[in-house]
């Protein structure tokens, strides 16, 4: 079945309208009984753990490029295209945060410090919690990523201070969602493929879909 925009569209109002409702002090209830401390052991920017893409939203590439003097080749890259159109044009949705050659992030330490710590994305500064709509009739939950630090003591300051951020972070991304969708255009001719990223890009033109609209990349 054809994906069908207007209903995504639908969705997602309904989905940020509960989102806007959540209770702060309930979300950081629920952290508090899982329980979280960083231990600063940098598994979360590194390949060797698992996957460690991190999907970048225009303002978020803005405030990087902004604070540290860098482009936008040397902060992003396209994700992995999902789409092929009747012209060989690849279109993918949203950036992701560049790696380096070993898959390990660019902004990750020897000391396993961040180099961008103050402007660091939504998915870092909540790591290792997120918030999903596991059913679309329910209030989203709760979920949590594999990480050392689960299962410690944390106060309730931090809680709470960690629950806007996660708050935050779910209008944020369904908010993106929306305005990716409303500029979305051509839809109809694209085909779904699976494409192998590890052979590279060469030869393709990229359609990147975000919030600003599209641009085009040629390798």
């Amino acid at each position: 079945m054809r994906f069908n925009i207007l209903a995504a569209l639908n969705d997602l109002k309904v989905k940020i309208s509960m989102a806007e409702k959540l209770s702060i002090n309930e979300i950081a209830k629920q952290v508090i009984s899982i329980g979280f401390e960083c231990m600063w052991c940098g598994e979360c920017c590194r390949a060797r753990s698992g996957d460690n893409t991190v999907i970048l939203f225009p303002d978020e590439i803005r405030l990087i490029m902004d604070s540290n003097g860098m482009t936008p080749h040397k902060v992003c890259e396209p994700s992995i295209p999902q789409f092929i159109d009747n012209s060989g044009i690849l279109h993918c949705f949203e950036w992701v945060q560049k790696r380096h050659g070993n898959g390990d992030c660019i902004f990750i330490r020897a000391d396993n410090t961040c180099g961008i710590y103050q402007q660091r994305p939504w998915i870092c500064s909540t790591y290792p919690f997120f918030l999903s709509f596991t059913n679309v009739a329910a209030k989203p939950d709760i979920m949590v990523s594999e990480c050392k630090g689960m299962g410690r003591p944390m106060d309730e300051e931090y809680a709470i201070k960690l629950a806007k951020l996660l708050k935050g972070r779910l209008l944020a991304e369904i908010t993106e969602e929306i305005r990716l969708l409303e500029k979305l255009e051509g839809f109809a001719d694209w085909e779904p493929i699976k494409f192998d990223s590890g052979k590279g890009y060469q030869g393709y033109t990229i359609a990147v879909h975000d919030s600003c609209g599209m641009i085009y990349i040629t390798d």
